[in-house]
């Protein structure tokens, strides 16, 4: 990708994604912040072409992490007149050739759930179904979220992915590198014994006028073995969501399924599913 011109990549980025099951069309200058907060590395990304006209992509990034080596698919796509002709096998193919030559460890995507082509292609190539993930989203709230007597901390977003219960296999887009990289914050919920209680890693957007227009949650986690892990993540989704401020476009990005606590808390305050991914994951090493 990094030989094609960036109008290429946008033209085949967009063509690739007609007729997605969610709109993905993006502007130039939102493709190219997309790749900067997101770490795609266009040296390490493909775009197929016949006879010069490009067909198909598959975007990489790939970064280390507390030793390890992950790669993550940020993106495949295949223009409508040549889907169906092997397009997508042989650029997945050629990302795992790659992904050995860089010696990684461990290979991540996320999938919309209702795409079971493009499941069934990746299961073929070694990937494992890791865990199911939701979209949730809110433009109004319908109740409130309680308040309690935890300490809200910011911090850098590094400094979470010290936390003994940091999740290292969370989705790409929602580790703290991530977040880190398009100007995102992190909190901890701290106890009266002085105890991290959990984490909050989240983007907050505003408006000319100064009041929240979006707010983007990535993952809030909750110490384990805590009795009152309700009690925490209120807290910090509280804190995250600036309930007080009113409504705006609040959403959750690729939040794990089996964070119920979580799931449970937004749903009564009005969140509701906008879609379902699944995490999926090939071990290299």
């Amino acid at each position: 990708m990094n030989m094609c011109s960036f109008q290429t990549a946008l033209q085949v980025w967009n063509e690739g994604f007609h007729g997605y099951f969610i709109d993905l069309t993006l502007s130039l200058d939102d493709f190219l912040r997309r790749i900067m907060s997101l770490g795609i590395s266009p040296e390490h990304s493909f775009i197929a072409f016949v006879n010069g006209q490009p067909v198909g992509f598959l975007l990489n990034g790939i970064r280390e992490s507390l030793g390890k080596r992950y790669a993550w698919n940020g993106g495949t796509g295949v223009i409508p007149s040549f889907r169906g002709k092997g397009v997508g096998k042989m650029l997945v193919q050629v990302a795992l050739d790659l992904y050995s030559a860089e010696s990684v460890d461990v290979a991540m995507l996320e999938a919309i759930s209702t795409n079971e082509s493009a499941i069934a292609l990746y299961k073929k190539f070694g990937y494992e179904i890791l865990e199911e993930l939701v979209v949730l989203q809110s433009d109004a709230l319908a109740t409130d979220l309680v308040s309690s007597v935890f300490i809200i901390t910011k911090l850098m977003p590094a400094a979470v992915g010290k936390l003994e219960f940091y999740r290292e296999f969370s989705p790409w887009q929602c580790q703290w590198q991530s977040v880190a990289a398009g100007g995102g914050e992190a909190v901890i919920a701290v106890d009266a014994d002085r105890r991290v209680a959990g984490y909050a890693l989240f983007e907050r957007k505003f408006d000319e006028s100064g009041k929240p227009a979006k707010i983007s949650m990535y993952q809030c986690e909750v110490a384990p073995e805590r009795g009152d892990g309700e009690l925490v993540a209120a807290s910090l989704l509280r804190h995250v969501f600036m309930m007080e401020t009113g409504n705006c476009k609040r959403l959750t990005h690729n939040l794990r399924k089996t964070n119920q606590v979580v799931i449970d808390l937004l749903t009564a305050s009005g969140f509701t599913t906008f879609i379902e991914q699944v995490h999926m994951i090939r071990r290299l090493s």
